[in-house]
């Protein structure tokens, strides 16, 4: 009876174990380019893990070394700012010299029902006109605000061989490429309509496939439980 017992307990701690659902973290895809690519559209997949849908997502891309001729698309029900960055010494490139860069795009929801639902994710696309063609990764840092007030800051490092970052920082990693810098300090701020179609996506893909998995970690529950009554019954039954 003990074995059947401690056997039972091990199949349940199995399957709720397994039926835990893993965090969705801030990505960004593609998750590697080459160096120094030009129109480049970057996607970043921010998923809602609350209670509560998110209302605003906010990038901060690098200034060292910088994208350049970043552009935000739009995302229908939400406005975007651009925030922007003048250059002391402007990175020369093939069209002339650039004296200004993207450092953050922030997007809005009008209000909470345009905003990203509970277990749902959205995408949210900028395009690079040239990525950096220097360094072997472009590091982001993504804040993502829900209506509820939590704030969720998508900026502990990653690195390689280290202990998993909580809430890692989306990276891109770059593959091939020669080399450039700037400088720079001014900061200024461009306000973007958020009416324009784009392409964002809601998915449930992955919120249908824990809510299965949790549905199966249930009956798995539920036939242990009998099991164990089963065997408490058997075992007092009289002998005949």
């Amino acid at each position: 009876m003990l074995r059947r017992l401690t056997f039972t307990g091990i199949v349940g701690v199995v399957v709720l174990g397994w039926a835990a659902p893993a965090l969705a973290h801030v990505t960004v895809a593609p998750a590697s380019a080459d160096k120094g690519a030009t129109d480049v559209q970057l996607s970043f997949r921010v998923p809602s893990e609350e209670d509560s849908p998110t209302t605003k997502v906010e990038i901060a891309l690098p200034s060292n070394p910088p994208l350049l001729g970043v552009l935000a698309q739009p995302v229908p029900g939400w406005t975007a700012k651009v925030t922007t960055q003048h250059l002391d010494t402007p990175v020369q490139t093939d069209d002339g010299p650039v004296s200004d860069i993207v450092t953050d795009v922030t997007w809005t929801a009008s209000n909470a029902a345009a905003g990203i639902q509970p277990e749902a994710y959205q995408s949210f696309n900028l395009l690079a006109g040239s990525l950096p063609d220097s360094g072997t990764e472009v590091v982001f840092k993504a804040v993502q605000t829900y209506a509820n007030g939590t704030v969720v800051k998508w900026v502990d490092p990653v690195t390689e061989g280290g202990p998993e970052a909580q809430y890692p920082t989306p990276i891109l990693t770059l593959t091939s490429g020669a080399a450039s810098g700037h400088t720079g300090e001014t900061t200024t701020t461009v306000a973007t309509g958020g009416s324009a179609s784009g392409s964002n996506s809601s998915a449930q893909d992955d919120a249908d496939t824990a809510k299965t998995i949790g549905i199966i970690a249930i009956i798995f529950s539920v036939l242990a439980l009998i099991g164990v009554g089963i065997g408490f019954a058997m075992r007092r039954r009289p002998a005949s």
